[in-house]
């Protein structure tokens, strides 16, 4: 059977998409997932990016894809300052996982001496790539 998984942001929210040619069998298979839904706008089933779901679909863990210790530092700076800004809870947390995303790609550098060819990369690599909308 042929199918294939990626993690994504569905709505803002992060999710793991399954994309598969429609057959029953698989159908029934991904129902048996807590929270699985399809989506008629893109076309995949989705459902919540959890640990045990990263490894029913072979995806790497999201704890093996964590910043450095100065990004983690710097993430917690960013979410204090979204809350003394008065930030919506749900805008900190797609704000913080959005930085998060990006200093993961930047693992390997301190956050100082990240530059603005880095976003560039990123923005290609990743963004692009994935088809992330321009927003993200």
């Amino acid at each position: 059977m042929n199918w294939k998984a990626k993690t994504l942001l569905h709505k803002g929210i992060p999710r793991i998409a399954v994309y598969f040619d429609k057959n029953r069998a698989l159908i029934t298979r991904i129902k048996t997932f807590e929270d699985a839904r399809w989506s008629p706008s893109h076309q995949y089933w989705h459902l919540p990016d959890t640990e045990a779901n990263r490894l029913s679909f072979q995806l790497p863990l999201a704890n093996t894809l964590v910043p450095n210790s100065e990004g983690i530092q710097s993430l917690t700076a960013f979410k204090h300052y979204l809350s003394s800004k008065r930030y919506s809870p749900n805008t900190i947390t797609t704000y913080c996982e959005a930085l998060k995303s990006f200093l993961i790609y930047c693992n390997t550098k301190s956050v100082k001496s990240i530059t603005n060819e880095d976003v560039i990369l990123y923005n290609n690599d990743y963004i692009l790539k994935n088809n992330l909308s321009s927003s993200y």
